[in-house]
């Protein structure tokens, strides 16, 4: 099965507690995922997915929550190293707003 990747970012920093949490989370969800952290943003995960799991982790990430963190799908990739460099040198990213 081919793999896709989701870009999520949160309302606050994400720490490496939060990220095992989510992949649990995510996990009980749709499946087998790997969360990646992206180091030169502390507020973005890559999560690795297949390509049915992406559209439903997409749908639905206005609910994920880690405690009053709120997390949010922001971009869908098949290339990992897209995402990260967007996901770290973008402004706009970076700046996101999490819906509420």
């Amino acid at each position: 099965m081919s793999k896709r990747y989701v870009l999520l970012v949160s309302t606050d920093e994400l720490s490496e507690e939060d990220r095992k949490d989510l992949s649990s989370i995510l996990e009980d969800r749709y499946g087998k995922v790997s969360v990646i952290t992206v180091r030169r943003n502390p507020r973005a995960l890559i999560v690795k997915t297949t390509n049915s799991a992406a559209p439903l982790l997409r749908k639905t990430s206005g609910e994920l929550r880690l405690g009053e963190k709120r997390l949010a799908a922001v971009l869908t990739s098949g290339s990992i190293g897209k995402l990260k460099s967007i996901a770290a040198g973008s402004e706009t990213i970076r700046d996101v707003k999490v819906p509420k």
